[in-house]
């Protein structure tokens, strides 16, 4: 008995001390483990954000390749990287097929006017031969009456012989007129149908001469020339390796080739999480740094931010960021680039000529009017694209949308107005344009569009805007004489509407304004500096003459005729253009400004005195509201804060704690395997609603 008692208690000893090993064992990790703390700070703290961006230009203009119905090839384009001045050639393209159509044009208007001649002519002689006829068929009618007379001297017989005479005579006179006047209308039909010829090849014959001075685009402001990726038919996929544009490349209408960078005026674009966004404001003071220049700091501020946020979808990040845009003090920049201040204040004398300029118009048709911007050079599409100008004089300008920031409209806009005939719209006329030709289109795209159908469309719109045509207001009146002009066609109009008035009608209207206007008639031309005036200057036409309303040679051409453009270029403009130097032959401090640089900005957001912050990863959620886990002795007592800022690294807090006492860096009460995850997230209070930057 003595013996089992023995190893009972033997056995009980074992099973405990083995109990207390595996206690020990199991207990031994948790025991390793160290709950990390901090201290509550308390001290001045600076709440800064920081922004990765890139420096460009804040005008540039896209110049597109035009519309020249045929193979639109490059023939001169200036080197990519070279500065270019105002007026210079930018892209040349080849003419040959214009100027062959040109001439073939040409020659057949030439031919109608030669037919319109003849027909003429011959109206005239055969008009001459029928007053011979008919004045000698009256003559037999006069003869006639005259014999009828004598009857009582004649017989029955010969007195019946003459009255039959005489209704013969008549009856012959009758016809003859009814024949004369049947001819007649018929010549005047067939001349009519050779005048609409002769129209419609002078509509045809100002197109090819339009067309022909768009194959040569100029730089509408001073500045950098970068060329445009050459991408065919379109498609491109990311990692694509695309070429630049070259001379004997073939392009679409419609394509952007090159921009000219205004580099006399800087701005850097960035995008900024959410959280940055809350405590960003315009006006706020930044500091930029340059990869290019390290050793410099220049200064800067907020100019504009956007509103809505936007994801890169070709990047492997789906986080949305905010556009935000930088002003760069150029005096201050310049200089630290070894700029003399003769240099910086020609440079800053571009940048207010520029500044004022408007760099874009109307395009030469609304179709380019309806479509909408391509993406800026070498960057992603913004929310609105860079200013873009169509190349050639008569309605060779863009359209020009706002640039990417703040959802705000940037200078330039509609600057230019859009133009008919010359005269300069206003926006809420170009607004009021855009909408009837959405409303005549009806979904329909231009392109779908026969050229009559187009005409048709145009002239609707026109007589909508208040015109008969493109050209009927003019092409010197200031806005003071459109309104003028506006109140009397109202007045004549008396409630109707352009659109329901013929075109006679319409004709009468806008001569009758013309004339209480001053203006010069639709036959007249007005007068220049040095030249005559009125129909004497309406010589003969010319090869080479623009065809329109008022065209000299051709008064009977309905005021207006064809589309009007304002002209950005002249011919000698065009004909005196020449390629900028390379760029290794150029040495102006311009060049050395290069659009795309990479800099980071910081920005100060706050200042706060004496504040009571701790770490970021101090701070965790609790039933919705953020707390802070305090040291009491041995153990962590929950407390809920407020929290009054908050930077990516720390957190700013309004009450709840005092300076000194020890946080916990992680939550105490969580599983150990919980919190080294939260360890490596950086604490529940990562995802909290609230802005900032670094200390």
């Amino acid at each position: 008995m003595r013996k089992i008692l023995f190893r009972l208690v033997l056995v009980g000893i074992v099973a405990g001390s083995a109990y207390g090993v595996y206690r020990l064992f199991r207990q031994l990790p948790e025991r390793q483990t160290q709950i990390p703390t901090t201290r509550v700070r308390q001290g001045d703290v600076v709440i800064r954000t920081f922004a990765r961006g890139e420096l460009r230009a804040v005008r540039q203009a896209s110049l597109v390749a035009p519309n020249l119905f045929g193979t639109v090839q490059i023939t001169r384009l200036a080197p990519l990287g070279a500065f270019a001045k105002e007026k210079d050639l930018i892209v040349e393209f080849d003419d040959s097929e214009v100027r062959s159509r040109l001439e073939e044009k040409e020659l057949e208007l030439e031919q109608i006017e030669e037919q319109i001649k003849k027909a003429q002519a011959d109206l005239a002689i055969r008009n001459n031969q029928d007053q011979v006829d008919l004045l000698q068929a009256r003559y037999s009618v006069r003869l006639a009456e005259l014999e009828v007379k004598r009857a009582e001297l004649k017989s029955a017989i010969d007195a019946k012989k003459d009255l039959l005479t005489l209704e013969e005579a008549r009856r012959r006179l009758k016809q003859l007129e009814s024949d004369i006047k049947s001819r007649l209308e018929q010549a005047e039909a067939e001349i009519a149908v050779l005048r609409e010829r002769r129209n419609r090849a002078l509509l045809e014959v100002r197109r090819e001469r339009q067309r022909l001075m768009q194959v040569k685009l100029l730089a509408p402001i001073t500045g950098l020339v970068a060329i445009r990726q050459s991408r065919p038919m379109g498609i491109y996929f990311p990692g694509m390796q695309l070429p630049d544009y070259r001379e004997g490349d073939q392009v679409f209408p419609g394509t952007p080739v090159a921009d000219v960078l205004d580099l006399s005026e800087m701005e850097i674009i960035a995008k900024v999480n959410e959280l940055d966004r809350a405590n960003l404001h315009e006006g706020q003071e930044a500091l930029i740094r340059l990869d290019a220049v390290p050793e410099r700091v220049f200064h800067g501020r907020i100019k504009g931010m956007s509103g809505t946020a936007s994801a890169n979808v070709w990047s492997g990040d789906p986080t949305k960021r905010f556009d935000v845009l930088f002003s760069v003090d150029m005096k201050e920049l310049l200089s630290g680039l070894g700029a003399k201040p003769e240099q910086i204040k020609l440079i800053l004398e571009t940048a207010e000529r520029n500044r004022s300029k408007p760099v874009a118009a109307v395009p030469a048709s609304p179709m380019a009017a309806m479509a909408g911007p391509p993406a800026a050079l070498g960057g992603e599409p913004s929310a609105a694209g860079p200013p873009i100008l169509l190349g050639g004089p008569p309605g060779g300008q863009g359209a020009e949308g706002a640039q990417a920031g703040g959802g705000r409209q940037r200078r330039g806009g509609l600057g230019g107005g859009f133009a008919m005939g010359g005269a300069q719209m206003s926006p809420e006329d170009a607004q009021k344009m855009r909408a009837l030709m959405e409303k005549e289109l009806g979904g329909r795209s231009m392109r779908d569009l026969s050229p009559e159908e187009r005409q048709k469309i145009f002239e609707k719109i026109r007589a909508a805007m208040g015109g008969s045509a493109a050209g009927m207001m003019g092409r010197d009146m200031s806005p003071e004489d459109q309104k003028k002009f506006r109140a009397l066609l109202d007045k004549e109009l008396g409630g109707r509407k352009m659109e329901e008035l013929s075109p006679e009608e319409r004709r009468k209207i806008t001569e009758k304004v013309r004339q209480a206007m001053g203006l010069p008639a639709g036959g007249e031309r007005r007068p220049r500096e040095g030249g005559p005036a009125g129909p004497e200057a309406s010589g003969p036409r010319q090869r080479g003459e623009g065809a329109g309303g008022g065209l000299p040679g051709f008064p009977d051409l309905p005021a207006g005729f064809g589309m009007g453009a304002t002209q950005q270029f002249s011919e000698k403009d065009l004909e005196n253009a020449q390629l900028p130097p390379p760029p290794e032959e150029n040495s102006q401090l311009e060049v050395l400004l290069r659009p795309g640089l990479l800099a980071d900005v910081e920005i100060i957001v706050e200042q706060i005195p004496k504040a009571i912050y701790v770490p970021v990863q101090a701070v965790f959620e609790r039933e919705g509201k953020p707390v802070v886990y305090v040291k009491r002795e041995n153990t962590f007592e929950p407390r809920f804060i407020k929290p009054l800022k908050r930077s990516e690294s720390i957190m700013v807090i309004a009450e709840g704690v005092r300076p000194g006492e020890i946080v916990a860096l992680s939550d105490p009460t969580a599983r150990a395997s919980e919190r080294k995850k939260e360890e490596k997230q950086g604490g529940k209070a990562g995802a909290m609603p609230v802005g900032g930057g670094g200390k």
